[in-house]
């Protein structure tokens, strides 16, 4: 509440520069809680719409590129064969010329260019001439144990190798006839042979290898081409670090760049159900990763399978980049629309300032503050205006208080001789009851008759008691504004020493209330009533317990007046309203007609009564 009133007091000026940066902060705000986030889910959606084109892309090329590898193959076998043919032909003739030392020479220069074991065998045993350059591989193995045809071409699948690499599990061997007594052998690695003789392939590869790159600015996952052992597939995770490179779960395709793969917590069953489909969300190296995984054929046994892991923190530094290029112009545009807004309305923001100010002088009663705003304008022609209807007003209260000081003079006067006047009823009134009750007294002194002499006396008790009040009232300085407290404080003492009472308690509980003439005097008659009510009939004489009560309250817009005393009250079955006393009659008829209230009374331990009327 206290900074609403500070807020409150501030000048047009802050109230309208904080309105603008308030109006701004909420535009800012709805730009970063609406849009932004929008923006971040739209990037998001980019970021993973890139990836997947380039997935595709990717997968694209793959398709290509194993469809012309395989064709290509098919088509260069025969010739690449001949090639390898005709130079085994033209070592033959340079080893029929050389001497034994220089033929172990030759021999293995033209294994190293070729990759492959070449060799003389002897065929009685099929053994090599040279020691020193012994065939141990799988394939000459196999050519030892079987029936090779001379001048011929033979593969020989491995044996009890474990891998699944399609492309190494196979050697070719070729067996030439030198001389009459050994063969000419050549023993090679099926892979490595057709990678050395065909280059298109390695071409091929390299290009490959180089798309699987263009990802690598966006994250920095995997990216790989394998095969995979679609019977084997287990729930459990794909990749272990025990693992040797080959072995018969996965084999990682030549056409990828890495030796080594990563798959985290995916199995060989998650790779194969999310095929072609959305990406796989799993764990890679502790963090949340993203795999698409694409399948390059349908192979039910050996699938050839690309797979491009993501990391989502990667995804989202891309958008925070977003973000933080968007925030400071987002920053800038709010400080400049704040400047551009405060100097927009400055004048006019300074110019209603000056007329609050002037507003706020008049009130507190300058009137000759003036606001001086110059200008064509709506709040030049609004301050000029506005200086105006003040000189007009200050001409129009002067003379307003010219006239209302007439009127007041006028009204004093008259209040003054309406004041005069009523004292002088008032005391009339209390000159004529003095000189009614000496006629009482004198025509007492002729009746003889005692009932008589008593009527006459409490006629004159009364007289006397309303002569008193209005000679209290006759000494109130305003009739209107009667002190109520003091004038019954005042009343009841000279009534207690009229009556010459000695043993009587009286309690007043009066509160400090103002009673005009109106309501005092009958107030004051129903108390006289009812006080000498109580004297004459109610207690005990010579009593030391008797005691009279007065409570005076107001409660809201009504007043309450209770009498009460200790005495010993109304007969049983005693009805006020029909009673024919003369007093009881009078505080009841004073009561109703005069006050225009109600009157109860209770008769229980003495008598109370609790009269109430409106102000």
């Amino acid at each position: 509440m206290t900074n609403f009133n500070t807020l409150a007091k501030l000048s047009f000026s802050s109230k309208l520069f904080l309105s603008f940066t308030a109006l701004a902060l909420v535009l800012l705000s709805i730009l970063f809680l609406l849009i932004i986030p929008k923006m971040e889910k739209e990037q998001y959606e980019h970021e993973i719409k890139q990836v997947e084109q380039t997935i595709a892309l990717n997968t694209q090329q793959l398709h290509l590129a194993v469809k012309y590898i395989r064709n290509n193959g098919k088509k260069n076998y025969k010739i690449i064969r001949l090639n390898i043919e005709a130079k085994l032909r033209n070592l033959s003739l340079k080893l029929k010329k050389s001497s034994f030392l220089q033929q172990e020479s030759l021999l293995k220069k033209f294994s190293k260019e070729l990759l492959c074991q070449v060799a003389l065998i002897d065929n009685s045993n099929k053994q090599s001439y040279h020691l020193n350059n012994l065939l141990n591989n799988d394939g000459y193995i196999q050519y030892k144990n079987s029936n090779h045809k001379v001048n011929s071409w033979k593969n020989y699948i491995k044996k009890n190798e474990e891998n699944f690499c399609p492309s190494i599990t196979s050697h070719l061997v070729y067996s030439m006839e030198f001389d009459k007594k050994s063969n000419l052998l050549l023993s090679c690695n099926s892979d490595l042979f057709y990678d050395h003789e065909n280059n298109e392939e390695k071409k091929i590869k390299k290009y490959v290898q180089k798309s699987f790159s263009y990802t690598n600015h966006l994250h920095k996952g995997n990216t790989f081409l394998m095969w995979l052992n679609v019977k084997d597939a287990t729930n459990n995770p794909l990749y272990n670090k025990k693992d040797k490179p080959t072995n018969n779960k996965y084999c990682i395709s030549k056409l990828s760049d890495v030796k080594s793969i990563n798959t985290g917590t995916l199995s060989a069953k998650d790779i194969l159900n999310a095929s072609n489909g959305e990406p796989i969300i799993h764990i890679l190296n502790d963090k949340k990763a993203l795999t698409w995984v694409r399948s390059i054929n349908n192979d039910p046994v050996r699938r050839l399978i690309f797979l491009t892991t993501v990391y989502e923190e990667d995804l989202y530094k891309a958008i925070d980049k977003a973000f933080w290029k968007l925030f400071p112009a987002a920053l800038m545009s709010f400080v400049f629309a704040i400047l551009i807004g405060y100097l927009l309305f400055r004048k006019f923001s300074k110019s209603l300032d000056t007329l609050v100010n002037t507003s706020k002088q008049v009130q507190s009663g300058n009137l000759k503050f003036r606001s001086n705003i110059k200008g064509e304008d709506s709040i030049g022609q609004l301050g000029q205006t506005f200086d105006l209807m003040l000189d007009s007003m200050e001409s129009n209260i002067k003379l307003l208080d010219l006239k209302v000081e007439e009127r007041t003079q006028e009204l004093k006067k008259s209040l003054d001789e309406k004041n005069t006047l009523l004292k002088e009823i008032h005391h009339r009134v209390k000159n004529n009851l003095a000189f009614t009750i000496s006629l009482i007294k004198l025509q007492k002194r002729k009746v003889s008759d005692k009932n008589t002499k008593e009527v006459l006396t409490d006629i004159q008790e009364r007289v006397y008691i309303m002569e008193l009040v209005h000679r209290k009232l006759y000494e109130s300085k305003d009739l209107n504004k009667i002190p109520f407290k003091k004038y019954i404080n005042e009343l009841i003492y000279d009534i207690k020493n009229a009556y010459h009472i000695e043993h009587l308690d009286i309690k007043l509980n009066i509160d400090d209330i103002f009673l005009d003439i109106e309501h005092a005097l009958p107030c004051g008659l129903i108390i006289n009533e009812c006080f000498t009510n109580s004297l004459k009939y109610a207690f005990e004489e010579n009593s030391s317990h008797n005691f009279f009560q007065i409570t005076f309250k107001k409660q809201d817009s009504q007043y309450v007046l209770e009498i009460a005393d200790n005495g010993k009250g109304l007969p049983q079955n005693f009805d006020i309203y029909k009673s024919k006393s003369l007093g009881l009659r009078l505080i009841v008829s004073i009561s109703q007609k005069q006050l225009l209230g109600k009157i109860d009374y209770k008769n229980d331990g003495g008598l109370k009564y609790i009269i109430s009327f409106e102000s």
